[in-house]
């Protein structure tokens, strides 16, 4: 009882099964690194954020205290919309690394939003909004570079 030999497994052998591709697809990208503008940008976007979120919970925290006067309501309001761009300033700072065009305009928006509430701040007399106008005008620097332009129109996978 002769047995005919199997087909030789080899990998050579033209019937043999192949391994799939570990991704058919997809053609193989290098990761550009984030500009060291956009680093620092998005660093900014962070303390920002830190920044509006304490100084919303402190003005909120006067408000409790001082109780409902006749100002209760402007405080209220302002620290709602300091809590509105703090909460912005992460969201922004988070997709940073990984967002497109929309993500650089946000950045802008809010760097114009800031610096122009510290200027109006300032010119009304309020000395602590130096800072707000320093990171504002900050943001509007580094998102406007031709290097973090660049970054943000790059391709993606």
């Amino acid at each position: 009882m002769n047995m005919p030999a199997s087909p030789d497994p080899c990998p050579s052998h033209p019937h043999a099964p192949q391994p799939a591709p570990a991704r058919p697809s997809a053609p193989m990208q290098m990761s550009v690194p984030m500009p060291g503008k956009a680093r620092t940008t998005r660093g900014v976007l962070y303390v920002l954020g830190g920044l509006q979120s304490f100084g919303a919970l402190g003005l909120l925290a006067v408000t409790a205290a001082r109780g409902h006067d006749g100002e209760a309501g402007v405080r209220y309001a302002t620290a709602g919309l300091a809590l509105i761009l703090a909460a912005a300033s992460f969201i922004l700072a988070a997709r940073f690394a990984t967002g497109g065009p929309g993500v650089r305009t946000g950045a802008i928006v809010l760097g114009a939003v800031v610096l122009a509430n510290a200027l109006l701040s300032l010119a009304m007399g309020q000395t602590m909004s130096g800072p707000g106008a320093a990171l504002g005008a900050l943001l509007l620097v580094n998102c406007l570079t031709k290097e973090t332009t660049a970054w943000f129109h790059r391709p993606r996978p």
